[in-house]
């Protein structure tokens, strides 16, 4: 958990993960129903999958019913090596999260290049950190110069670790969001060399495994509930030896 101080606070809280290490392995929604995938809640994905952390991620229609409807992926998605949506044929979620042949990468994707050997995808709205810069162009984007709660998916420079950060917001007093660029801010803060802006807004949510067969709520969704999405990413992690 971390907090950015000005003339309206914001909180986040952010999970690193270490895919070099021994039994860390990265699962996102499959494929299933008559469009893309079929909506549920980020704590929902994360009990029925058996993960550790699980974050919302890549954008969708249509929103928001609190029902488990069919849904479009905005940008690509693929789910251990299966193709849950082709790659954008738009600039808005022309960018991606990919993992291939066990390497993480996060760059612009076109629907002309190759798809094969890739295991995960995620799609995003922008690249917020380019080679360890603050990309302020972003906040040229629709809405990304508005202070609102975010989740974004950043590497580290060597792509051993991975960080899933989220950041509260529409709350004042507590929590009033960021910009692309802040969040860029706290994504270098942490360590990012890369990073890209996932779903935010009512979206926002990072579950975690309780350790007893339940979950724990890390954030505070900002609708004061999490929101039926229509893909998540998670992490899978095998138990620690005593």
């Amino acid at each position: 958990m971390g907090s950015i101080d000005g003339p309206h606070s914001s909180v986040f809280y952010a999970m690193r993960i270490d895919l070099k290490a021994k039994g860390i392995s990265l699962y996102s929604s499959p494929q299933s129903g008559p469009l893309d995938t079929i909506a549920t809640t980020t704590s929902a994905f994360l009990m029925k999958n058996h993960l550790q952390v699980a974050i919302n991620s890549g954008f969708f229609d249509p929103c928001c019913k609190a029902v488990a409807e069919p849904k479009d992926v905005m940008g690509l998605a693929i789910s251990q090596g299966q193709l849950v949506s082709h790659p954008s044929s738009t600039s808005s979620y022309d960018v991606a999260l990919v993992i291939r042949h066990g390497e993480a990468s996060i760059a612009h994707v076109s629907p002309v290049q190759s798809l094969k050997g890739i295991e995960t995808a995620i799609a995003g709205s922008a690249i917020i950190v380019q080679d360890g810069r603050n990309n302020d162009t972003v906040n040229k984007l629709h809405g990304a110069d508005v202070s609102n709660p975010r989740t974004v998916i950043g590497l580290s420079k060597d792509h051993q670790y991975l960080y899933f950060v989220v950041i509260d917001g529409r709350k004042p007093g507590y929590s009033i969001g960021t910009t692309n660029v802040e969040s860029a801010e706290i994504m270098l803060k942490i360590g990012a060399f890369t990073a890209m802006n996932v779903d935010g807004g009512g979206s926002t949510a990072m579950i975690k495994d309780d350790g007893k067969g339940g979950f724990i709520t890390v954030n505070k969704p900002s609708g004061g509930k999490e929101r039926w999405d229509a893909i998540q990413l998670g992490v899978r992690a095998m138990p620690l030896r005593k």
